[in-house]
């Protein structure tokens, strides 16, 4: 079976023309590492024509050349020098890109807030490497160089972390700009020891050449829990994002820690906001309670926007309550007219592509009038990954799902694959409405999937579904790993049937241009945000008619 491009969609087995599997490396200056690991990367893979390697950095030296110390350490591995002039990091490459490898932490979070969607095919060198020799050669199906890079680049999506590195600060290559030669000679042996990670598995031909250079590098230990461990773990379900709880400090700390190793995290989005809404009353002095706690989960999807510009499906408000004892879910519409920062009155759905998540978080503000206290991007697949590994969750479909003339999916009550599911909310075309009901049924068919008990008495299941859901996820630096562990162990008690989902009221509005659009239904939806502001949404819902 001949390789479809995400892009183009032409099958090479057919023999039109497809795009060649496109890589990206990112670094700050765009004349050290990631120039250097451009042409590794290129001499390794892209010498078959159907892979090509371009390079950017997020703060590019205007007319940046390759150094002379990193020149000779390629010329010795007998890499061409020639002429390069460092190029600066624009959406438009990370789009076109089908893997996006970055020099360290840092440029991977920029990658991820200047494309949210970008997040399953963004990696640092080193961890693609890493996870690359974890899953092995033979792990790849055959096919030629670009199909083996395909399904790694979706393998290591999925199992983002089959090993750790000792410390997170080995996914960085160091950086020797303006640095001694010893300093360059280190920094080149770390990228071509990350290169030849990821050549030799698609390639393993090339175990030929000699010793991997990647024996060198420091130690990973593999993520291991003793089973008396894995038996404390209790995990739950909050929004698309289903906050992974545990019962006991060291379940906890299980949890936490395989978190911590995998989920990307971007820089503070609150810190510039002109005007924000006041915090919540703190809890009285020696309450054991915290103050209430919401989180703004966006799922990205580029696929989806009409002006090629990312486009965010998924739009929700996650609230913890102070006392810990539930959670409320409200979903934004995507098409809910909304003032963006800086561009005037538009859809929802735009605002991470014009302000990124900083940008989203102040039109949301603004619309609903509740503080922020953390953001979440995730892409707008991952349910259906949660989905599959929960082995599919129950569904009532009202009408036949039809695809291409045939029934793939009839009415009534079915356990769904995640694919299916995908399918069927899908299926409403552009009633976005209806389309933000199905994301909210399956959201709560989700949540009532996990609390079989087939399910929570399956530790092997929690870890997949946290494997799934971490690799899947970008949150902003402030839930660093204390505040990640202090809220995990402070819902030790919360289960998925204590978290309710209700989509924000809304109604029919016109546009300036006389166009149609959807707008807040003023009253139900003001009494809805009092409430969350209040944090007293569990008892809204609870006398609300239904």
């Amino acid at each position: 079976m001949g390789r479809v491009n995400p892009t183009s969609g032409v099958s090479t087995a057919t023999g039109a023309p497809a795009r060649p599997f496109g890589v990206l490396v990112v670094g700050t200056r765009n004349v050290c590492r990631s120039p250097a690991a451009e042409r590794l990367l290129r001499a390794r893979l892209g010498e078959h024509g159907d892979v090509t390697v371009l390079s950017a950095g997020t703060d590019a030296t205007p007319d940046g050349e390759l150094p002379g110390p990193l020149v000779g350490h390629l010329g010795s591995a007998g890499v061409e020098t020639d002429e390069h002039a460092a190029r600066d990091l624009d959406p438009e490459l990370v789009r076109s890109a089908d893997v996006v490898l970055t020099v360290t932490r840092e440029e991977r979070a920029a990658v991820v807030r200047t494309v949210p969607s970008a997040i399953r095919r963004t990696f640092t060198l080193r961890e693609l490497a890493r996870v690359a020799r974890a899953l092995g050669p033979e792990s790849l199906p055959e096919g030629d160089v670009a199909e083996r890079l395909s399904a790694l680049v979706d393998a290591a999506a999925r199992h983002r972390t089959p090993a750790t590195p000792r410390a997170t600060v080995d996914d960085d290559l160091l950086d020797p700009y303006g640095r001694d030669e010893d300093t360059y000679a280190t920094a080149f042996d770390q990228v071509l020891a990350a290169v030849e990670g990821i050549a030799r598995t698609v390639r393993p031909e090339l175990a030929a050449d000699g010793p991997d250079p990647g024996d060198d590098e420091p130690p990973v230990a593999a993520v291991r829990a003793r089973r008396s461990v894995l038996r404390t773990v209790v995990l739950v379900a909050l929004a698309s994002l289903l906050l992974l709880v545990v019962a006991g400090t060291t379940g906890a700390l299980v949890a936490v820690d395989r978190l911590d190793s995998r989920v990307q995290r971007f820089p503070d989005p609150f810190v510039d906001l002109p005007t924000r809404p006041p915090e919540p009353t703190a809890p009285a002095a020696g309450s054991a309670t915290d103050p209430a706690l919401t989180i703004l989960v966006l799922g990205a999807s580029e696929d989806d926007a009409d002006d090629g510009e990312a486009g965010t499906d998924v739009v929700l408000l996650a609230h913890v309550t102070a006392d810990r004892r539930s959670a409320q879910v409200v979903a934004l519409p995507p098409e809910l007219r909304v003032e963006l920062p800086g561009a005037g009155p538009g859809p929802l759905r735009t605002a991470v592509a014009v302000g990124g998540p900083p940008g989203a978080v102040q039109a949301v503000e603004q619309l609903t009038g509740v503080r922020v206290d953390h953001v979440a991007l995730t892409d707008a697949e991952t349910f259906a990954r949660v989905t599959e590994t929960l082995g599919g969750v129950d569904l009532d479909v009202a009408d036949d799902v039809v695809v291409r003339g045939r029934v793939v999916v009839p009415a009534g009550r079915h356990r769904l694959t995640g694919g299916l599911a995908l399918t069927w909310m899908q299926s409403t075309g552009d009633d976005d409405a209806a389309r933000a009901e199905r994301g909210q049924l399956w959201l709560r068919a989700i949540l009532d999937r996990m609390g079989h008990d087939d399910v929570r008495s399956d530790p092997t299941a929690w870890l997949e579904l946290l494997d799934v859901l971490s690799g899947s996820v970008a949150v902003d630096e402030g839930l660093d790993r204390g505040a990640m562990l202090g809220l995990l162990t402070s819902l030790r008690t919360l289960r998925p049937g204590d978290v309710q989902v209700v989509t924000a009221p809304t109604t029919s509005g016109t546009a300036p241009d006389g166009s149609a659009t959807v707008v807040p239904d003023p009253g139900p939806f003001g009494a809805l945000m009092d409430a969350l502001r209040a944090d007293t949404l569990r008892e809204h819902l609870a006398s609300a008619p239904r």
